[in-house]
């Protein structure tokens, strides 16, 4: 039996390190008495405090000497991070700078990880890091798991965690130093999302304080173990360790569920190209900055080169209002003697009403439905779905529904985004699940067809770009996968559902520009996923500096024909603001118009401030190989028939969690939990 300790005791790698021998001793031997079995313990320390006064930073080498001693004395594993410079010699010209470590009970280094990113959260210093390199996102076996290492703001980076994932990680260590401000609350959202997205854990220690021009200051509590669903144990106060419970059989039989098997189901490949493509054009990276002025300058150079093309519009608006619709459809049967052209028309004219009631405002600009708010979803009831179905719901621009929502937008003075399956006589025999925006004039500005959907497990049999993206690029282009229209009111883009919870799509779109980004959803949950996918957007407005505006089906009429609601889907349409925090929320479900601000103005602001900005420091080159792998769903899986679904059954997912067990990325539980988490049908 292994035990995890998680230390908040503050130390200096700068000094002896003879302090830390009786805290850790006494951290292994309460760790072994609650050890049903005498087993290994991991103790990790959090981010050491810098040396008092001009002291020089240790050499690595003798850091990692110092700490293999103690890990022999102590007989534990000891993992930490802290910031070394690289020469041997005293006086060596290396800038310093942090790495993170994990070092075995037997004095062995087992791992090295140098940061990434900047120091942000305590602003920019006279160090450095592998900025814009290619990074190895190396991962160890151990008693406690497959281990990789992010020290500090790394972990704040989607394609970070998610590099190390493809590796084979399953506990992530982050050492780092945490202090309040606005944004601490949010961070700590961050790595419970990290864990969630990566079907993984994270441990995060923080000290409980820190010592600065002789007097001793106390830290917030950042201290904790995140798991897949929630928060397995936070630190409370300023005791020096938390004892979290590190269930790895539980993590490995959810990573075999193709429900909840992340690092499977992403399209890696389909970001990996854009990823690949931006990396080539930034060029070598060039020498990181060493000082904090050197860092002003590379965050100024970062800000302007980032900027992007003025605007074309003379107009902005900068101050508005928005209007979630939170609708509740009739859902469409799979009885094709019921007329379903008429009841897409039935459930338009019911939205379109309740959008009325609000969206004459001369304040409300932005107008933006749920996902299947024409239709009733189009994946539930215990008959599987085909490609015939979706079509018998689908529309092709142009369509009465264009011109009814363009009639509405022209009518009301609003931009207007909304989802629905979708055809297109460029790619025939294919039905996309789609979002458009149509501007104030009734004019289509932009489709954008949903990247990661219910299709991997074979319950849609629509068509994601990924699973044809050759074909897909020849018939619409590149710009059609994260398509971002500028308009007056900002750049807007627009995302579905489940795009929510695979953060390379966020990501997209805020790499192709977007401010504003309009998600169309539909969110059944039960249990614990609420708090999962509402983190999850919490994480995505913040990690991209955008507005995310969810309008959500509040609910479904209990037959086609009936008036009484029923709420498999729950509501909560909500508006989340650029810095994680939540606007405003639709407080149940229901249909509901609900009015939210949007500022741009300040968000602007926001993104003006580098040490806010972490797109700024987002660089592909670190991160493109590990997308470029054979890891992830396979790009134009279903690039034959459109009529047969390569995925039904969830075959294809299956086929990659299979060959990550046999590659060693993923590790097998049980034999009989591994059979029991693999339903015959999906």
């Amino acid at each position: 039996m292994s035990s995890l300790v998680l230390s908040q005791c503050p130390w200096r790698a700068g000094e002896p390190l003879a302090d830390l021998r009786a805290p850790l001793e006494a951290a292994v031997r309460a760790a072994r008495r609650a050890q049903a079995e005498p087993g290994p313990v991991l103790v990790l320390l959090p981010l050491a405090t810098p040396p008092a006064g001009a002291t020089e930073r240790p050499a690595e080498a003798e850091l990692l000497a110092s700490l293999a001693a103690l890990a022999l004395e102590a007989g534990a594993w000891i993992g930490g991070a802290a910031q070394v410079r690289a020469g041997a010699e005293p006086g060596s010209p290396d800038a310093p700078h942090v790495v993170a470590f994990l070092v075995g009970d037997d004095g062995r280094t087992r791992l090295r990880a140098a940061k990434l990113t900047p120091e942000l959260v305590e602003g920019f210093d006279d160090s450095t890091c592998a900025l814009g390199r290619e990074a190895p996102f190396e991962v160890v076996a151990t008693p406690f798991g497959q281990v990789g290492l992010l020290p500090g703001e790394d972990i704040l980076f989607c394609s970070h965690a998610r590099a190390l994932a493809f590796h084979g990680a399953e506990l992530i260590l982050n050492p780092c130093r945490e202090r309040s401000d606005d944004h601490f609350e949010i961070r700590q959202v961050a790595r419970f999302a990290r864990a969630g997205e990566n079907s993984c854990f994270v441990a995060v220690a923080s000290p409980a304080s820190v010592s600065e021009g002789g007097a001793t200051l106390a830290l917030p509590p950042a201290t904790a173990l995140y798991g897949l669903t929630g928060t397995a144990v936070r630190a409370r106060a300023g005791e020096a360790f938390v004892f979290p419970d590190l269930d790895l059989q539980l993590l490995r039989r959810i990573r075999v569920n193709p429900h909840r098997s992340f690092p499977a189901l992403v399209r890696a490949n389909t970001y990996a190209r854009g990823y690949l493509r931006d990396a080539a054009a930034a060029g070598p990276a060039p020498a990181a900055p060493r000082t904090a002025a050197q860092w002003r300058d590379e965050a100024r150079r970062r800000l302007q080169q980032r900027a992007g093309a003025p605007s074309r519009h003379a107009r902005h608006e900068e101050q508005y209002e928005a209007l979630l619709v939170q609708h509740c459809a009739r859902l469409i049967p799979l009885d094709r003697s019921i007329d379903a052209a008429a009841l897409i028309r039935r459930n338009l004219d019911e939205a379109l009403e309740l959008a009325g009631s609000r969206a004459n405002l001369p304040s409300v600009r932005l107008v933006v439905f749920p996902e299947f708010w024409l239709t009733g979803p189009g994946g539930i009831g215990g008959v599987q779905r085909t490609v015939d179905d979706m079509a018998r719901l689908a529309i092709s621009h142009p369509h009465p529904v264009f011109d009814r929502v363009g009639e509405f937008a022209q009518r009301h003075k609003v931009w207007v985004a909304f989802q629905n399956f979708e055809v297109h006589p460029r790619m025939p025999g294919r039905v996309f699940n789609s979002a458009f925006l149509v501007d104030d004039t009734g004019n289509l500005v932009h489709t954008y067809r949903k990247n990661q959907c219910a299709d991997v497990w074979g319950l849609l049999p629509d068509t994601t770009p990924g699973s044809v993206l050759s074909q897909y690029l020849d018939a619409f282009g590149p710009d059609a996968l994260f398509p971002v229209a500028d308009t007056p009111l900002g750049r807007l883009a627009n995302m579905i559902c489940f795009d929510n919870m695979v953060p390379e799509v966020a990501h997209g779109l805020r790499r192709a520009g977007a401010e504003v980004i309009l998600h169309s959803s539909s969110e059944p949950h039960g249990g614990s996923g609420r708090e999962v996918w509402d983190s999850a957007r919490r994480i995505r407005a913040y990690e991209n500096g955008c507005y995310l505006l969810s309008a959500i089906d509040g609910g479904e009429h209990l037959t086609h024909d009936s008036d009484t609601l029923t709420f498999f889907r729950r509501g909560h349409s909500r508006i989340v603001r650029f810095d994680g925090s939540v606007e405003g929320t639709v407080d149940g479900p229901g249909p509901v118009a609900f009015r939210v601000a949007i500022d741009l103005a300040a968000l602007r602001r926001a993104r003006a401030n580098p040490l806010l900005n972490l797109a700024l420091w987002d660089d592909p080159a670190v991160y493109a190989e590990a997308y470029a792998g054979d890891v992830g769903l396979p790009n134009d899986l279903w690039a034959g028939d459109p009529q047969v679904n390569p995925y039904a059954g969830g075959r294809q997912l299956r086929r990659r969690i299979e060959t990550y067990l046999e590659r060693g990325v993923y590790v097998a539980p049980g034999v009989a939990a591994a059979r029991a988490s693999l339903p015959d049908s999906v």
